[in-house]
């Protein structure tokens, strides 16, 4: 029988305990895939595979964002490789860490596009790095679902995040952390702003962060946090929790790990519907598909504008009490 394959590489930047924490893991996944392969047998020479790649900070301040969207990525990745891979080829994931520095993250979108078999990449998560990494990847033709508001995005990118526009119309009522405003380690607008603030005040995605309420102190509370996805509870599929904490060790999917599978589908089905047409994928091929999308994912329907915007992002409200993020 063929056995679907996943190849998960991760490379970190240069920190020891990264290295050896994330080569542990990698250790026992190749024990587990090694085991299967061992009980399949006389096993068919293996599918042709094609590769995508997702780069995120898994060390450093914003290491939670690594942490939570790399298993909703994989998730999606051995969902896809279960059920046959996309017309005969299977899927191979590229994971890099750019350590939330946007020197890095030019290196590692590098290191993407000097492999062929790359034909999209979803990142990185944080705005520096994010626009950091477009120009590299618009040079090299990589097609990039990029997660930033930032209006400053290399145009060829396609916009997989929250609007100037959508940020502000989400809780019209409330008063605005002004974007770009994407950095936990200086919160002095949250400090001079919210405690005094007569109506709710609102912050970015990045305010969801666990993190964030250990920061703000007793000032987090009551705090709007206005993020691109949906908690997986509201999400047009709850049972993907379950899914999440079946491949994470301990790691609880909130909203990045829902638009983290919903990116890694959108790109695996424009990667399927460049294959209609063409016998082999290409970057051109699967960043035309894009320009085409028409998906329904977990947090909503996804296509994008001329613009190349994700044309019916809205926002979801969620608000901080006693710790948790719950709907206001």
């Amino acid at each position: 029988m063929r056995v679907p394959k996943e190849n998960f590489k991760l490379q970190t930047s240069n920190s020891k305990h990264a290295l050896e924490r994330w080569s542990l893991k990698f250790e026992i996944w190749s024990l587990g895939f090694g085991i299967l392969l061992a009980l399949s047998g006389c096993m068919p020479s293996a599918l042709p595979s094609i590769k995508i790649g997702v780069v995120a900070p898994f060390e450093g301040r914003y290491r939670q964002i690594g942490e939570e969207i790399i298993y909703a990525v994989r998730l999606a990745v051995r969902e896809a490789n279960e059920s046959g891979g996309i017309k005969g080829y299977t899927i191979e994931l590229m994971a890099f860490d750019d350590g939330g520095d946007p020197s890095q993250a030019e290196e590692q979108a590098r290191k993407l596009a000097t492999d062929p078999q790359v034909v999209g990449a979803i990142g990185n998560w944080l705005d520096s790095t994010t626009l950091a990494a477009a120009l590299v990847l618009a040079d090299s033709g990589i097609p990039f679902l990029a997660t930033t508001s930032s209006p400053d995005l290399d145009p060829s990118a396609f916009r997989l995040w929250l609007t100037d526009t959508a940020y502000l119309a989400a809780a019209p009522d409330s008063q605005h952390c002004p974007l770009p405003c994407d950095s936990l380690e200086n919160l002095d607008w949250f400090t001079d702003h919210c405690p005094l603030a007569t109506d709710h005040c609102s912050g970015p995605p990045l305010w969801g962060l666990t993190q964030f309420p250990r920061l703000a102190g007793d000032a987090a509370e009551g705090v709007f946090v206005i993020t691109p996805s949906p908690l997986p509870a509201d999400s047009s599929d709850p049972s993907f929790a379950d899914r999440y904490r079946a491949a994470s060790p301990g790691v609880e999917p909130r909203f990045l790990a829902v638009l983290a599978y919903d990116a890694t589908r959108t790109l695996l089905d424009a990667v399927a519907r460049d294959l209609q047409s063409n016998t082999i994928p290409t970057r051109s091929g699967v960043e035309a598909a894009l320009a085409q999308t028409d998906y329904d994912g977990l947090g909503g329907h996804f296509s994008f504008n001329a613009d190349r915007d994700w044309y019916e992002v809205s926002g979801w409200v969620y608000q901080w009490h006693e710790g948790q993020l719950i709907k206001p």
